[in-house]
Protein backbone atom coordinates (compact mmCIF):
# COMPACT_ATOMS: atom_id res chain seq x y z
CA UNK A 1 0.00 0.00 0.00
CA UNK A 2 2.85 2.41 0.83
CA UNK A 3 4.43 1.98 -2.60
CA UNK A 4 1.11 2.53 -4.36
CA UNK A 5 0.48 5.71 -2.36
CA UNK A 6 3.93 7.00 -3.16
CA UNK A 7 3.34 6.58 -6.88
CA UNK A 8 0.04 8.44 -6.65
CA UNK A 9 1.61 11.33 -4.75
CA UNK A 10 4.51 11.46 -7.19
CA UNK A 11 2.01 11.80 -10.03
CA UNK A 12 0.13 14.51 -8.11
CA UNK A 13 3.39 16.41 -7.60
CA UNK A 14 4.27 16.11 -11.29
CA UNK A 15 0.82 17.41 -12.27
CA UNK A 16 0.92 20.19 -9.69
CA UNK A 17 4.28 21.71 -10.65
CA UNK A 18 3.36 22.74 -14.22
CA UNK A 19 0.04 24.18 -13.03
CA UNK A 20 1.76 26.31 -10.41
CA UNK A 21 4.42 27.46 -12.87
CA UNK A 22 1.79 28.25 -15.49
CA UNK A 23 0.13 30.74 -13.13
CA UNK A 24 3.42 32.69 -13.15
CA UNK A 25 4.64 32.15 -16.72
CA UNK A 26 1.33 32.27 -18.63
CA UNK A 27 -1.01 34.26 -16.39
CA UNK A 28 -3.12 35.47 -19.33
CA UNK A 29 -4.78 32.06 -19.48
CA UNK A 30 -6.15 32.20 -15.93
CA UNK A 31 -8.84 34.23 -14.17
CA UNK A 32 -7.48 37.15 -12.15
CA UNK A 33 -7.91 35.48 -8.76
CA UNK A 34 -5.81 32.50 -9.90
CA UNK A 35 -3.20 34.79 -11.47
CA UNK A 36 -2.79 36.59 -8.16
CA UNK A 37 -3.10 33.77 -5.64
CA UNK A 38 -2.85 30.50 -7.57
CA UNK A 39 0.91 30.11 -7.36
CA UNK A 40 0.86 30.17 -3.55
CA UNK A 41 -2.06 27.74 -3.40
CA UNK A 42 -0.29 25.35 -5.80
CA UNK A 43 2.92 25.70 -3.77
CA UNK A 44 1.11 24.61 -0.62
CA UNK A 45 -0.52 21.65 -2.37
CA UNK A 46 2.81 20.58 -3.87
CA UNK A 47 4.54 20.71 -0.49
CA UNK A 48 1.67 18.71 1.02
CA UNK A 49 1.95 16.03 -1.66
CA UNK A 50 5.73 15.95 -1.16
CA UNK A 51 5.40 15.44 2.59
CA UNK A 52 2.78 12.76 1.98
CA UNK A 53 5.12 11.08 -0.51
CA UNK A 54 7.78 10.90 2.23
CA UNK A 55 5.35 9.82 4.97
CA UNK A 56 2.62 7.74 3.29
CA UNK A 57 1.10 6.25 6.45
CA UNK A 58 1.13 9.29 8.76
CA UNK A 59 -2.40 10.53 9.51
CA UNK A 60 -3.53 13.13 7.01
CA UNK A 61 -4.32 15.71 9.68
CA UNK A 62 -0.68 15.58 10.84
CA UNK A 63 0.52 16.05 7.28
CA UNK A 64 -1.83 19.03 6.97
CA UNK A 65 -0.45 20.68 10.11
CA UNK A 66 3.14 20.01 9.07
CA UNK A 67 2.42 21.38 5.61
CA UNK A 68 0.94 24.64 6.88
CA UNK A 69 3.81 25.10 9.33
CA UNK A 70 6.40 24.61 6.57
CA UNK A 71 4.58 27.08 4.31
CA UNK A 72 4.18 29.60 7.13
CA UNK A 73 7.86 29.34 8.09
CA UNK A 74 8.88 29.87 4.46
CA UNK A 75 6.74 33.01 4.44
CA UNK A 76 8.04 34.30 7.78
CA UNK A 77 11.68 33.88 6.72
CA UNK A 78 10.98 36.50 4.06
CA UNK A 79 10.93 39.09 6.83
CA UNK A 80 14.68 38.54 7.21
CA UNK A 81 16.27 40.99 4.77
CA UNK A 82 20.02 40.59 5.25
CA UNK A 83 21.95 41.28 2.05
CA UNK A 84 23.18 37.69 1.68
CA UNK A 85 19.64 36.33 2.15
CA UNK A 86 18.21 38.66 -0.49
CA UNK A 87 21.00 37.65 -2.91
CA UNK A 88 20.27 33.97 -2.25
CA UNK A 89 16.54 34.50 -2.90
CA UNK A 90 17.47 35.83 -6.35
CA UNK A 91 19.19 32.56 -7.32
CA UNK A 92 17.37 29.66 -9.01
CA UNK A 93 17.37 27.68 -5.75
CA UNK A 94 16.40 30.65 -3.61
CA UNK A 95 13.46 31.66 -5.76
CA UNK A 96 11.44 28.98 -3.93
CA UNK A 97 11.74 31.05 -0.75
CA UNK A 98 9.91 34.07 -2.15
CA UNK A 99 10.58 37.78 -1.79
CA UNK A 100 8.25 39.51 0.59
CA UNK A 101 6.04 38.64 3.51
CA UNK A 102 2.32 38.92 2.76
CA UNK A 103 -0.53 37.88 5.02
CA UNK A 104 -2.50 36.97 1.92
CA UNK A 105 0.11 34.30 1.16
CA UNK A 106 -0.58 32.73 4.56
CA UNK A 107 -4.27 32.55 3.64
CA UNK A 108 -3.34 30.99 0.28
CA UNK A 109 -1.26 28.36 2.07
CA UNK A 110 -4.23 27.51 4.29
CA UNK A 111 -6.47 27.18 1.21
CA UNK A 112 -3.86 25.03 -0.55
CA UNK A 113 -3.50 22.83 2.51
CA UNK A 114 -7.25 22.27 2.73
CA UNK A 115 -7.47 21.51 -0.99
CA UNK A 116 -4.57 19.05 -0.75
CA UNK A 117 -6.13 17.42 2.32
CA UNK A 118 -9.40 16.96 0.45
CA UNK A 119 -7.65 15.52 -2.63
CA UNK A 120 -5.56 13.18 -0.46
CA UNK A 121 -8.59 12.04 1.50
CA UNK A 122 -10.51 11.30 -1.72
CA UNK A 123 -7.57 9.57 -3.40
CA UNK A 124 -6.91 7.40 -0.37
CA UNK A 125 -10.56 6.37 -0.12
CA UNK A 126 -10.53 5.31 -3.77
CA UNK A 127 -7.31 3.24 -3.69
Amino acid sequence: MKAKRRWIYLILILLNIPLGLATRWAPQYFPEIIRIYGGDVFSATCIFFGIRFLYPVTPLWKIGIANYLVCFLIEVQQLYQAEWAVRFRNTPAGILLGHGFLWSDCVCYAVGTVIALAVAWLVERII
